[in-house]
């Protein structure tokens, strides 16, 4: 039985950390293992020195990490308040705020988004729950150490939580990371040692995985990206099974339950927080496993472990509850339309230099590095006594890193899983090249792109900072605008609606999420209507008291995009935009026109509304 063979190797904690604790330096216990006929080099360093330096190693990865998420600090921080990234992060704060006024609740029902039916939600708990946990502990920060009440952030503690929260779970990643390199190049026969920082620096620079986990960004990718890091860290180190480098006096079921139950809590969880990528990568491992290591399917750990992603994944729809359910008819048919406005959702063009801002020019070597270190393990089984399977992690990253590569070109939101995936699969890669003196170098000259990268984020041209600056004013200004609104629902366009049913705590007919594609649509229609009557209709329909309207050119553009139809010479939006006073009798202006005009505000008159 597991339980049995747990308790001759020293519990539960040996169980889960396994190799960790002797990694920081915590374990006095001399290790001597045999690796490639050699004692590994651990007797000339005194333990508080490896402790001290490995402390430090860790800590600045991670301290690279958050400080490199927090570069956008300016356009989160604007005159004393905290703004957001993008639209899906002020929902997610709705909810959060409904989570943290009713402790306990569970978000199933948006009613903030395509009013008055609303969605019925795709997000999940995890992640709004992490956001006001961080609340409680920044409420008890700014009591003790902000007693005068002179902080401007104290009453901002749910948004301080929301904008950190992604920031921190990417330190928390390049932190696993670090550790994870770490043990896999110890107990390998083939990775060098000198080959372990590489991942979780590439993770704390790579432009896509920083986007992922900025600050301001409290998305659920931020949660995916650090789970699906353990996930694969931990298939990696099944794959890499102690055949390959214990002797027989210690048997491998430790290993694998360790490995095990850690990916399969990550998996379980991963699948609450998002079906998506988790299931989708979860399909690809899976054939992986059979691929390359189908032995894995005989180890009843692997299936009480995969049997414990199942009651976790039980588990989250008990208080979730099933999540999914066929699209409607205006869903299908507009989806296509809208999608293409979604950068995440475009094609990756690979005439681009994305590619190499995010990985370097390695990645476009990492199949060949890859497929050598994969040629030269099987070689040398073959000529060994004793073949062991040391090809098998780089053919099981090979494969994840090939798949992923596919997914991102036919979706860019793939470039957060395929950077993970190529970090993860460096020390493999510079293992082909033997020596540290060649490996570093290589390393260091492929990641230029990387670096032009972020001079241009953080010392942009005249054009990018004037653009920056005007995002900044905008996004002030709309918040000013909107004050006043106390009442009823609102007609905005999509990408402001959250933000604005966050700001006001009114419900909006649009939203950012597919699910939401009906409100949406009725909002094109709105300002594309050619006639007050056709206007007016959807007020009355979807109980409209406000209308907000942005600059014409972006309104009434993505509009037309969306119903796939030309414009008018005026439509509606464009009026209301350029020309309030000629705006039909029940829609009053509702905001003083002082200075420069970025958005325009618009109370519904109901008795002038035609019948």
């Amino acid at each position: 039985m597991l339980g049995g063979r747990v308790a001759a190797h020293k519990g539960f904690f040996t169980l889960i950390f396994g190799d960790f604790p002797q990694w920081l330096g915590l374990s006095e216990k001399r290790d001597h293992k045999i690796l490639c006929g050699h004692r590994l080099p651990d007797a000339n360093q005194s333990p508080l020195v490896k402790r001290t330096l490995r402390f430090a190693a860790l800590l600045i990865f991670c301290v690279l990490t958050f400080a490199a998420r927090c570069h956008n600090l300016r356009d989160v921080f604007i005159d004393g308040r905290i703004y957001f990234v993008d639209a899906d992060c002020y929902s997610r704060m709705t909810r959060a705020r409904m989570v943290a006024e009713h402790p306990g609740m569970t978000v199933r029902h948006h009613d903030f988004e395509n009013y008055p039916q609303g969605v019925k939600s795709h997000t999940t708990a995890p992640l709004d729950y992490l956001i006001v946990g961080g609340k409680m502990i920044l409420d008890a920060g700014f009591a003790i150490f902000d007693s005068g009440r002179t902080s401007v952030l104290r009453g901002q503690t749910l948004d301080l939580s929301g904008a950190l929260i992604s920031p921190l779970l990417g330190a928390l990643t390049c932190g696993w990371l670090a550790v994870w390199a770490w043990s896999a190049a110890r107990h390998s026969s083939f990775v060098r040692g000198h080959a372990a920082p590489v991942v979780p620096l590439l993770f704390a620079i790579s432009p896509i995985l920083v986007h992922g986990t900025i600050l301001g960004r409290p998305d659920h990718q931020s949660l995916i990206i650090f789970l699906l890091a353990i996930i694969i860290g931990a298939e990696t180190r099944l794959m890499q099974t102690v055949r390959e480098w214990e002797t027989h006096a210690r048997p491998p079921d430790r290993h694998i339950a360790k490995w095990s139950l850690i990916s399969s809590l990550a998996g379980g969880l991963s699948m609450w927080v998002s079906l998506y990528e988790p299931l989708v990568l979860f399909g690809v491992i899976f054939l992986l496993i059979a691929l390359f290591d189908r032995e894995q399917f005989r180890w009843r750990e692997r299936w009480w472990g995969w049997a414990a992603a199942a009651a976790v994944y039980a588990v989250s729809l008990g208080i979730d509850g099933w999540r999914f359910a066929l699209p409607d008819e205006t869903v299908r048919a507009y989806f296509p339309n809208w999608s293409r406005s979604i950068g995440e959702l475009a094609h990756l063009d690979l005439a681009s230099p994305l590619l190499w801002h995010w990985c370097g020019w390695l990645a476009a070597l990492a199949p060949v590095t890859l497929g050598l270190a994969v040629w030269m393990k099987m070689k040398a089984a073959r000529v060994s006594t004793g073949a062991h399977p040391a090809y098998r992690p780089a053919a099981f990253l090979l494969g994840l890193l090939l798949v992923t590569f596919a997914l991102t070109c036919w979706q860019l939101r793939w470039g957060y899983f395929f950077a993970l995936v190529f970090a993860m699969s460096l020390p493999w890669q510079l293992a082909v090249l033997r020596r540290w003196w060649i490996a570093w170098p290589a390393f260091v000259v492929s990641i230029y792109p990387v670096a032009q990268d972020w001079d241009a984020q953080l010392f942009p041209d005249d054009a990018a900072q004037q653009r920056l600056e005007l995002l900044r004013l905008e996004r002030a200004a709309l918040r000013q605008t909107v004050s006043g609104m106390d009442r009823g629902a609102f007609i905005a366009p999509w990408w402001q609606s959250p933000a604005i049913a966050y700001w006001t705590r009114l419900p909006g007919v649009a939203g950012s999420s597919h699910q939401s594609l009906p409100g949406i649509v009725d909002t094109a229609r709105f300002y594309l209507a050619e006639t007050p009557e056709a206007a007016a209709a959807i007020l009355q329909k979807r109980r409209v008291a406000w209308v907000v309207a942005d600059d014409a050119t972006r309104m009434i553009g993505t509009s037309a995009a969306l119903l796939a139809t030309a414009p008018s010479a005026t439509p509606l939006g464009m009026i209301l935009a350029e020309n309030p006073h000629d705006a039909p009798p029940f829609l009053r202006p509702a905001q003083a026109t002082d200075g420069r005009v970025f958005f325009r505000l618009y109370s519904v008159d109901e008795a002038m509304l035609p019948p």
